[in-house]
């Protein structure tokens, strides 16, 4: 009878040893990482209930807003919760996750995953992969693979399926999965999400954002996955009485080629306002955040380092104003990190600062390369 309980024991100790190596390879050897999963991970090392903001959404959301000159400004805590090209088809699913890990004062939803120029980039693989692979595995992300994920089920489960064969790319791929360690380790993440690059983007047609209020009730239909999954994520928002949503438009330089998709976010703006949630239309009243498309984007959707503290200094006082937002208490150790990340941000735009005057085109995005380089320009 010993003799079978023994093989026993040792049996499941060869599972949990066999379990928690899959576990350990899947997070941090192979798996795709990049600053969309470090970034995602980022957010669930946050404290519980330690955000005031959290802004959800694609890479508008993580180029034009700093989460650590806000906190210097104003005090406020908030966290990019954002992927590259993200899919209208993640969005319900971030929703929840934000709900469940924090309590924010105010959730703000860029729907640029709804304005999708090509409809087929809404179920492309790669978008939905940027969020999903990279949330823990639980009831949400079963959730999620039951309704966006049945052809490939298993891989979106465990993502060691789909990148079992990347041995050869951890060298490339070690300057996240080492951030994504230390992120761990440290509790926290110091630039809370930024990605940006280093350049001033010089328009080759007359912009048009300084006529775009007097286009305000042009529309143009959205495509029909998009609407759908648009109205499933107001309908949820209105079912669970969620106060604490606003639905945003950012910035963007609008040419001629670009003015369908300007004409589609005023048909987003009618369906928000139709829930009786608002709508921040940041594009049409482009004027008023007080953005110069010469010299503060670094492409025609993207906000560079100038634009972004302009942006990030204006979107904070417009919603302190208009929500009553107030930071909340910090203990002495949450005190000291948004301290740190105030700095961390500082250095991160004197570094890109002497970078675009240099004229050196660079894509910066937190990693353990970036993180060493910036401690150059730390205070004293």
């Amino acid at each position: 009878m010993k003799k079978y309980i023994l093989r026993s024991v040792k049996l499941l100790c060869l599972a949990l040893v066999l379990v928690l190596s899959l576990g350990f390879l899947q997070e941090f050897v192979l798996c795709h990482a990049d600053h969309n999963r470090q970034r995602v991970k980022g957010f669930f090392c946050e404290e519980e209930n330690s955000l005031d903001i959290v802004f959800m959404g694609a890479s508008d959301v993580y180029a034009d807003y700093a989460p650590g000159y806000a906190y210097k400004q104003n005090g406020l805590t908030s966290y990019l919760f954002a992927t590259q090209a993200n899919s209208i088809l993640n969005y319900k699913n971030q929703l929840k996750n934000i709900i469940k890990h924090q309590n924010p004062k105010l959730i703000v939803i860029e729907l640029n995953g709804a304005l999708n120029e090509d409809v087929k980039d809404v179920t492309k693989e790669a978008n939905l992969r940027n969020y999903v692979d990279n949330i823990p595995l639980d009831e949400l992300k079963l959730e999620w693979v039951e309704k966006n994920g049945k052809d490939n089920y298993m891989e979106y489960l465990f993502p060691i399926l789909k990148y079992h064969g990347l041995w050869n790319t951890l060298a490339e791929d070690n300057k996240y999965q080492r951030t994504i360690a230390e992120d761990k380790l440290r509790g926290y993440n110091y630039l809370k999400g930024i990605l940006n690059v280093t350049s001033v983007y010089k328009s080759d047609e007359e912009p048009l954002n300084d006529t775009l209020k007097d286009s305000a009730d042009e529309k143009a239909p959205l495509s029909e996955i998009e609407e759908r999954e648009l109205r499933d994520l107001l309908e949820f928002c209105k079912s669970e009485k969620l106060d604490n949503v606003v639905f945003a438009r950012f910035p963007h330089i609008v040419k001629l080629s670009t003015y369908n998709r300007f004409f589609q976010s005023n048909t987003v703006g009618d369906i928000v306002a139709e829930y009786g949630f608002d709508y921040l239309n940041f594009e049409r009243d482009f004027e008023d955040t007080g953005l110069d498309v010469k010299t503060d984007f670094y492409n025609l959707d993207h906000l560079n380092v100038y634009g972004q503290k302009k942006f990030t200094d204006y979107l904070t006082n417009y919603l302190q104003e208009h929500y009553s937002l107030t930071p909340r208490e910090l203990s002495g150790s949450l005190k000291e990190e948004w301290e740190t990340c105030a700095d961390y941000y500082d250095a991160y735009y004197s570094y890109s600062d002497s970078l675009i005057k240099k004229n050196e085109s660079v894509e910066l995005s937190e990693d353990c390369e970036l993180i060493e380089k910036l401690k150059n320009y730390l205070p004293e």
